[in-house]
């Protein structure tokens, strides 16, 4: 089953830059600690997807995840070079192969009580910016037809990601695409300085629940999305827009958003749904 993780500010753990307390020269740190997604349905909240993370002496440790399908507390482990090797719960394991010089993994193994369900394979750019992953599952999940996604990613000048495009290759080895296009506004993402975003996206498309992965790798907070139907790389029909309005704390950094989204289904009918994000901080 496949959600929509709206949240994203991104990648969690980051430094805000700006986050300062009055009167006091010295910047606090702040990063991220819980992240929550919630279904707004006539102002009834369901949780969607929650992200939580925990920190020892200022270095990640632990990333926990809910969903309505599953729930998981991982451990990281890290090498000398500070690159993430492995992170588990003891049954779901998901271990990382660094790329040479990077703190970036190039590759990634899950398995889910010592069988591989997936293994990715990561392309970085010139500034470490992730531009290819593929997924290939040895294990198709219930109620999916996909036997593996590739995702990839385009930057501007500025090193913004500006689209992220998703070939799914079907069981019947036929492809779907699609293309998501990314508009942002002022706000710096929380997750703009998060040291390990690759781990991230790869511990979200182990859940089979984050379909999005490029927000992990977004500089600003998203406006506006809209994803198209796409066939060999020609864009077809608005399959999905949505947009974002924003609130702040009082020291400006990202506290909530809400997501309005429209979805219109192959025969042309269309749903809307409305998602609430909320933020939460440890600043020291």
């Amino acid at each position: 089953m496949t959600f929509r993780i709206l949240l994203i500010a991104g990648l969690l753990t980051s430094l805000f830059p700006g986050c300062t307390t009055d009167n006091t020269p010295q910047a606090v740190l702040c990063k991220v600690v819980t992240i929550t997604d919630q279904l707004d349905v006539n102002g009834r909240l369901t949780d969607q997807m929650q992200r939580t993370f925990t920190y020892t002496d200022g270095q990640l440790t632990q990333v926990g995840e809910r969903n309505t399908d599953r729930e998981v507390s991982l451990k990281l482990d890290y090498n000398a070079a500070g690159a993430v090797t492995k992170v588990s719960d003891g049954v779901l394991t998901v271990t990382f192969t660094p790329g040479s010089g990077s703190t970036q993994p190039s590759s990634a193994t899950s398995t889910w009580t010592g069988n591989v369900q997936s293994t990715y394979e990561m392309t970085y750019n010139a500034a470490n910016k992730l531009t290819r992953i593929l997924e290939t599952r040895q294990v198709i999940p219930t109620n999916t037809f996909v036997r593996s996604r590739e995702y990839t990613f385009v930057y501007d000048a500025d090193g913004i990601l500006k689209t992220e495009k998703l070939t799914s290759t079907l069981l019947d080895r036929t492809t779907v695409e699609q293309e998501t296009d990314y508009t942002y506004g002022p706000l710096i993402n929380p997750m703009v300085n998060f040291t390990q975003p690759g781990l991230l996206t790869v511990v979200a498309l182990s859940q089979q629940v984050e379909t999005m992965p490029g927000r992990f790798w977004q500089q600003r907070v998203m406006q506006e999305y809209k994803t198209y139907n796409a066939k060999n790389g020609t864009r077809s029909t608005v399959r999905e827009t949505a947009t974002f309005t924003t609130k702040t704390d009082e020291n400006g950094r990202l506290s909530g958003q809400e997501q309005n989204t429209m979805t219109t289904s192959a025969s042309g009918q269309t749903t809307q749904r409305k998602n609430q994000h909320a933020f939460v901080y440890l600043c020291k």
